[in-house]
């Protein structure tokens, strides 16, 4: 069977236009709709696979290889990015150790970029207190990035 040309799919979709599905037919989508999940729902991508769609998607296999924008397009990115800070995410970073560092630039003991460990915050909303310099949270299941207030003990460090 041949597929309708341009024009005549043009021609239908104008046809089609303004008109609402009957209770009936939403309820039909829906059921057609609804099943099991996608094959790799829950799952990941080996090393070996992310290596090979990460090659596969640069250099000659990027869509934009050998492109340009054009001026009238650089000018609108330019605009759309105006007053926005281009790293910026919400305040919250996470380091190369894996700790989560969230941006309150007005707290005491925060770092020279305005950043604070997560942990020591939430430590601190539990005691109702800044932490001194020499209190540690330590992660008792020994996963940084889990700050739950539950997953949080306070040692006292014998640095000096």
């Amino acid at each position: 069977m041949n597929k309708p040309t341009l024009k005549a799919r043009k021609k239908m979709s104008e046809a089609h236009k303004g008109l609402k599905h009957t209770e009936e037919s939403k309820r039909k989508i829906s059921e057609a709709n609804r099943g099991k999940n996608h094959p790799l729902w829950g799952k990941h991508h080996s090393e070996k696979t992310r290596r090979k769609m990460r090659e596969s998607r640069s250099g000659e296999g990027n869509a934009m290889f050998g492109k340009h924008h054009s001026e009238e397009t650089k000018r609108k990115i330019s605009e759309a990015n105006k007053g926005k800070l281009h790293r910026w995410e919400g305040g919250k970073i996470i380091n190369s150790g894996g700790y989560v560092l969230i941006w309150k630039p007005d707290h005491p003991f925060s770092n020279k970029q305005g950043y604070v460990y997560e942990h020591r915050l939430v430590m601190e909303k539990m005691l109702g207190r800044y932490l001194k310099p020499k209190e540690i949270p330590h992660h008792k299941n020994e996963i940084c990035d889990d700050n739950r207030p539950d997953n949080l003990q306070l040692f006292s460090s014998n640095y000096k």
